[in-house]
């Protein structure tokens, strides 16, 4: 009886002993929580509330007299456009609050009615039309090719404008992300001349403004202040002569963020001691073939040099890891391309089993097949611009490629008068080039007639004219699963690579740094440094 008794008090104790723990351990994890939550209070109540920028090169702030890209992406926080582009390239509403397509070449646009300019005056459709027509005027802004088409633009109301295009343009309201500036300011005005300091609608206004530095302050009458308060109060814009001084005052933690798509950054800043986003930049190289020529408007010839470059091997090799392979216009990073796998391409045997397939023979080291009564040889010239050292490299490569399953490549290299005429010629056979992506999905410029690789399609000219007014998301996506099959079964063109740009920004930046073409300062209102 005894040894039960003395059983259960150890039970008992034991019992006891397990719930104090629990408890101990279930409040020194509270405590830790409520810690945890004091550091982050006092994080905030000793954040620094000031960020610092670079500038090289400086020539103004107005936006539509500057050629600068840097301060194009500084000044949209106090200039704001029609639509704005979200980080996966939606367009989003900003001083408009909605729009419409009433036509191919009509657009409505219905403006938000609580903005006021940073002079306390009202924004309006006046502001709008003011704009456009001072770009179209003035001929020298940055944003001329946006409104370039713009026929007419006629206010019908204080919140409410019509735009008139002299043609169709595909895909026109990506090109309404221009900076609106105020008809009040400037008008009768010479704007270059002007020694105001400009005003928007932005989350920050310019309150200083010399020849060293350009301040930027809060607008704490921002019309959407309450949804996006900024952590940040004031942006010290330093003006530099170069890019050499902006990346040493970037080293010596004088500014808080770099931004750069130069391949040799890190000769400049180092690897080391600062935080970095790499994202895939706008430049898009690729070869085109002239679909017209005797031998490469058969398919099989196209698909077997798809199949037999090695685009990895020509970013590691040749571009130095400093560039990303790329196979189609959009891949960037567009919404619309998302759910597309592009799938691995690169594969020699298949290469060489696509032509056997399809009556090419390789003898004495030499593809051939009689073609139309006449024998026809894989030997191609490749057209560079001698002047672009990098793609004179690539074309090397892609020749070492080409040459390894039996094709004959020659490399000729032209000067940038001829250059410009094969871009308006198209003779040749295959090219080597690029483009600047615009933001937009619009692809008619390397798929409708006249295009650079003379290539026809009916189905894809129809599908081109019925994305342009699709509004449904789930439709556009179908329409472009569409056209990259075909693009990857056909292969008018080889998306080679696009360039890489690199946000660098120093130890004590906290926030969500997620950069794109378009800005490098989504989420800008969350940052602050510490």
């Amino acid at each position: 009886m005894k040894k039960k008794k003395v059983i259960l008090v150890l039970c008992l104790c034991i019992l006891l002993g397990v719930i104090g723990l629990v408890i101990y351990f279930t409040c020194g994890v509270q405590q830790e929580d409520k810690q945890g939550s004091i550091d982050v209070k006092y994080e905030k109540t000793n954040m620094i509330t000031n960020f610092r920028l670079g500038i090289a090169k400086y020539d103004s702030v107005n936006p539509h007299i500057t050629q600068n890209k840097d301060i194009i992406q500084i000044v949209s926080l106090v200039f704001e456009p029609l639509l704005t582009i979200t980080q996966d390239y939606r367009l989003e509403n900003c001083l408009a609050k909605e729009w419409s397509k009433v036509s191919n070449k009509s657009y409505i646009i219905k403006l938000k009615e609580n903005i006021k300019w940073q002079d306390d005056s009202n924004f309006t459709a006046e502001d709008v039309k003011f704009t456009i027509e001072q770009i179209q005027k003035d001929k020298k802004s940055i944003y001329l090719e946006n409104i370039k088409e713009i026929q007419k633009a006629e206010v019908v109301d204080n919140y409410t404008i019509r735009l008139e295009l002299k043609k169709e343009v595909p895909f026109f309201e990506y090109q309404l992300i221009f900076p609106i500036v105020s008809k009040k300011q400037y008008e009768g005005k010479d704007m270059i001349k002007s020694k105001e300091m400009p005003i928007g609608t932005g989350k920050y206004k310019i309150t200083r403004l010399d020849k060293e530095i350009i301040e930027l302050t809060k607008n704490e009458n921002w019309y959407n202040i309450e949804k996006e308060d900024s952590n940040i109060k004031t942006i010290t814009i330093s003006l530099y002569q170069d890019m050499g001084e902006v990346y040493n005052s970037f080293k010596l933690g004088n500014i808080d963020l770099v931004h750069t798509s130069n391949p040799k950054y890190e000769e400049y800043i180092g690897s080391m001691g600062y935080q970095k986003k790499q994202y895939l930049g706008r430049e898009f190289d690729y070869l085109a073939f002239n679909c017209t020529d005797a031998v490469l408007q058969n398919v099989e010839v196209r698909q077997a040099i798809q199949k037999a470059i090695d685009k990895g091997k020509i970013v590691s090799s040749v571009l130095e890891d400093k560039a990303y392979v790329a196979n189609f216009p959009l891949d960037y990073g567009h919404y619309l391309m998302k759910d597309i796998e592009w799938g691995e391409v690169f594969n020699q045997e298949e290469a060489n089993k696509i032509l056997k397939d399809n009556g090419w023979k390789f003898e004495y080291g030499i593809w051939s097949k009689i073609i139309e009564g006449r024998t026809r040889t894989l030997n191609f010239t490749i057209t560079v611009q001698e002047k672009n050292e990098q793609r004179v490299k690539v074309a090397e490569e892609i020749k070492k490629q080409l040459e390894a399953i039996g094709m004959k490549i020659t490399i000729r290299k032209v000067s940038d008068n001829e250059y410009k005429k094969i871009l308006g010629n198209h003779q040749y056979e295959i090219l080597l080039t690029g483009v600047y992506n615009g933001y937009s999905p619009e692809l008619n410029s390397f798929l409708e007639e006249g295009n650079l690789a003379n290539y026809e399609n009916a189905e894809l000219t129809t599908l081109l004219k019925e994305v342009n007014n699709i509004s449904s998301e789930d439709l556009q996506k179908e329409v472009y699963q569409k056209i990259t099959e075909t693009w990857r079964r056909e292969a008018p063109y080889l998306g080679l690579y696009r360039n890489q740009v690199i946000v660098g920004y120093g130890q004590t930046v906290r926030g969500d740094v997620t950069p794109n073409n378009y800005s490098i300062l989504y989420q800008f209102s969350q940052w602050y440094r510490q």
